[in-house]
Formats: C-alpha cells, structure tokens, sequence
C-alpha cells in the first residue's frame, strides 16, 4: 500500500458521506450551528494531522534528497499553518457568538 493510498484509508471515516451529511442537519441531533462548525473544524484538523504527519515522515526518509525535502518542507508548512487558520477562525467565530448571545 502506498502512502497516498493509507493517508486516503485513515480519511475515508472522515470523509463518509451519510455520516456527514447527518451532522449537517442543525435539528436532528439538536446541534446548533456552532456545535457543527466546531466538529467540522475538528475533522478538518484530523485530515491536516495526517497530511502534515505523512509529510514530516516521508521528510525523515528522504532528507537527503534536497529537491524532495523542500517539496516535503512545503507541505509541512503549509499544512500546520492551515490547521492554526482553522483554530484561530473558530475560536474566533466562537467568541463571536458567545458575545452575540
């Protein structure tokens, strides 16, 4: 199995359509919309989590290689600057509403 292949494999629970798509729905579970933004977020964070993961591994393998370690440096990057975005966006979007209510 490739890697592309096991990073999809660990996503495919997060990634379920059904499972999804009921959590999208704000009065089935009594969810507000800030609760399914908080878990939205959540999820979004665990796929960053295993992009930036596999990238810092394939790093370790392959450090030696300069064109493909700063190819690697690049995802790494960008990846844990995404998941302080998505942190930063909620914990700003809840104190919104905590302010609003």
């Amino acid at each position: 199995m490739s890697s592309f292949e096991n990073i999809y494999m660990k996503m495919v629970p997060t990634l379920d359509a059904t499972d999804f798509a009921s959590r999208q729905q704000p009065g089935s579970a009594g969810e507000s919309p800030a609760q399914i933004e908080g878990e939205v977020a959540h999820e979004l964070n665990n796929i960053l989590t295993i992009i930036q993961g596999y990238a810092d591994q394939m790093i370790m393998k392959n450090g030696d290689n300069p064109a493909l370690r700063a190819k690697l440096q690049l995802i790494s990057d960008n990846t844990r600057r995404a998941v302080a975005v998505v942190r930063s966006a909620s914990r700003s979007r809840s104190r919104e509403t905590a302010s609003v209510a």
